[in-house]
């Protein structure tokens, strides 16, 4: 592709970089959330600073990537990862120590080729197990938080609920389904002022703080979190997360695969680039206070591979955009506003979650695997998605290949030799 074409920019560009940008701020204010709950942190800043660090950061790298590795993604971040927070703050993770095993391990795996094969360690039960697993507990957290959100004012939230819910249906029909997060977004602080709930959006211009020390020993107040238990309590989570790059990885390919049509150009994306891109995302976000954990950037490449611009272009104006909502502040103060962090995240991601998941087990061919999907979903859901990953790769490498020997006994012959 001419590259003076993709610094040709034109209006429909700013629709994958505002929608990524709305994404990424519903992203990185529930992660921050999250953690904040979890480790019992009080300072009312703590999630607005934290996402200003982390919208800054990430355009930065955007930026910078866009020129150096064209093809790489623009690093966003993990999703799935948000139900395991509570869970991994119960075991003792520390996410600075998280933060920085995630960006070694990464570079790691992309440079032996380990991230690679576990793309395809993992056949279809347990990507969709996983994914359907991830997309339910998404859900209910969200549906959660909204509640607890609205408290007694119950009409306004199942307002919000259904409402969204018919949209998301009417755009689904339509294949425009690229378009939620930006609708999502307005509807979620329309509700709430129609039913004239109290809305804080309020926010206070002081100057980012890009110092370590302050964040990880006066706002996060636990230290470096620098001894071997922590370390070794943190490594598996690490490795966890390493695979579930994979899950976004082929998630993200089948998304842009149903985008295109036969013998249209698709978006090339290099998948070495975009990950090594990421795990030094990951690792300059967390040594500066950040809560997030990076991945590809879904919110930005989902209507991007829908309206079929050029990835530089998009993420160019993405990163400029980011760093300005940084710096003045105020458009985040809107977007961390909870039921339009909720509603984007509920509508935006994991919803698609659940029916990505859905379509395929589906299109399964045998009756038996559909119900092994689903049920190997439920540990996952209700328990520890870790669960999940490791019945599903024991169905699909020992149960389902007793199963094909069985019916295919000559299969597992050795060849005979004249």
């Amino acid at each position: 592709m001419n590259e003076k074409k993709l610094i040709n920019i034109k209006l429909i560009d700013f629709i994958p970089a505002i929608s990524g940008l709305i994404g990424k701020i519903a992203l990185a204010s529930s992660f921050a959330f999250v953690w904040a709950l979890e480790l019992g942190i009080t300072n009312k800043n703590f999630v607005f600073e934290n996402v200003r660090i982390e919208i800054l950061i990430g355009s930065l790298v955007t930026l910078i990537a866009a020129f150096v590795f064209p093809k790489a993604s623009p690093p966003g971040t993990l999703a799935p990862l948000i139900v395991l927070v509570p869970i991994m703050a119960q075991f003792g993770v520390h996410p600075l120590i998280l933060g920085v095993s995630i960006g070694i391990m990464g570079i790691i795996a992309v440079k032996t080729g380990v991230l690679a094969k576990l793309t395809t360690i993992s056949g279809s039960v347990s990507r969709n197990s996983l994914t359907l697993a991830f997309g339910v507990s998404g859900i209910i957290l969200a549906v959660e938080k909204l509640h607890s959100f609205f408290q007694q004012k119950s009409p306004s939230f199942i307002t919000l609920v259904i409402l969204l819910s018919i949209v998301y249906i009417i755009l689904f029909k339509l294949k425009k389904t690229y378009l939620i997060i930006p609708i999502a977004a307005v509807i979620s602080i329309i509700i709430p002022a129609v039913f004239r709930l109290d809305s804080d959006i309020s926010y206070a211009g002081s100057e980012l703080k890009l110092s370590p020390s302050y964040w990880w020993n006066e706002l996060w107040g636990i230290g470096y979190g620098l001894d071997l238990k922590t370390i070794l309590i943190t490594l598996p989570f690490a490795f966890f997360v390493i695979f579930l790059w994979t899950i976004d990885t082929v998630s993200i390919q089948v998304l842009q695969e149903n985008s295109y049509q036969d013998g249209e150009q698709k978006q090339e994306i290099d998948i070495n680039q975009s990950f090594i891109t990421v795990a030094i995302r990951n690792t300059i976000g967390v040594l500066f206070g950040g809560a997030q954990t990076s991945s590809l950037w879904r919110s930005f490449l989902i209507p991007l591979f829908m309206i079929k611009r050029p990835m530089r272009t998009c993420a160019i104006i993405m990163g400029l955009l980011g760093i300005t909502f940084s710096l003045t502040s105020l458009p985040i103060s809107i977007l961390s506003y909870p039921p339009l962090v909720w509603s984007v995240l509920l509508f935006g991601i994991f919803v698609p979650f659940v029916v990505a998941s859905v379509i395929n087990i589906l299109k399964s061919d045998k009756q038996s695997t559909k119900m092994a999907m689903v049920l190997l979903s439920l540990p996952g859901i209700f328990i520890n998605p870790m669960i999940t990953w490791i019945c599903s790769l024991i169905y699909e490498k020992v149960i389902m290949r007793k199963l094909f020997l069985k019916q295919n006994p000559v299969a597992d012959l050795p060849v005979q030799r004249k």
